[in-house]
């Protein structure tokens, strides 16, 4: 199964909170939503990193092309 995307992963955490902060929820499957959530989280740190670095280095390029007064 591919990996999700950031939004896919934010929206299925979303769906395992409400899951979990249901009081019908099953206790059996408690630690099975809270791996499934550290693994979305990971995802999501992972890509907003990425992101933050990439936004990083596409700004330090741009100070670096414009012409000093």
């Amino acid at each position: 199964m591919p990996e999700p995307t950031y939004t896919q992963a934010i929206t299925e955490l979303e769906d395992l909170v409400r899951r979990m902060q249901d009081p019908a929820c099953d206790i059996d499957l408690l630690s099975q939503y809270t791996r499934r959530s550290k693994e979305l989280l990971e995802i999501c740190r992972q890509r907003l990193t990425a992101t933050d670095n990439e936004i990083k280095a596409l700004l330090a390029n741009i100070e670096q092309e414009q012409p000093n007064p």
